[in-house]
């Protein structure tokens, strides 16, 4: 269920904001109760400076160390501490085509409570600071929100 969910937002995210834009990112996340998934999308270039395949030394240290950020997901989405979540990375993966690479990152979220009529404070500036703007799309239980993080701190309500 929370895989249909999460593909019909990525669907009507994919269909809104289109291509590749660089310091641009995407977040879908949908819950159903307690459970939920989130899904990640940015260009490589946000993540760890560059979008050409990592050759040297150098590139191939700053791409392991921008991915590993990726396990910091719960300090860039932050839930209402009293729900008690843990949000644990399953799958990434660096999507090259010519001239362009995208990192692509799922995430399984259990909290002990359901997450519906709280806050969740967005921080993807503090370990990614190349990303601008990043578009949040939410689907918790009957509710549908978006929103346009441009800093940290900024903060969504479930409800």
């Amino acid at each position: 269920m929370l895989k249909v969910l999460l593909l019909s937002l990525m669907a009507l995210a994919h269909t809104e904001h289109g291509a590749h834009v660089h310091g641009a990112g995407k977040v879908s996340i949908a819950f159903d109760g307690k459970k939920g998934k989130v899904e990640f999308h940015a260009p490589s270039e946000a993540i760890y400076g560059f979008e050409h395949s990592a050759k040297s030394k150098k590139d191939k240290q700053k791409k392991e160390e921008g991915l590993a950020k990726l396990d910091n997901m719960a300090e860039m989405m932050v839930f209402d501490p009293s729900l008690k979540c843990e949000v644990k990375k399953e799958i990434f993966e660096v999507i090259e085509q010519k001239s362009h690479s995208d990192v692509e990152a799922e995430f399984a979220v259990n909290c002990e409570a359901p997450v519906a009529g709280s806050t969740v404070t967005f921080n993807f500036q503090k370990f990614y600071p190349r990303l601008k703007k990043v578009q949040v799309e939410v689907l918790v239980d009957q509710v549908q929100k978006s929103l346009e993080v441009k800093k940290n701190g900024e903060s969504l309500e479930l409800k």
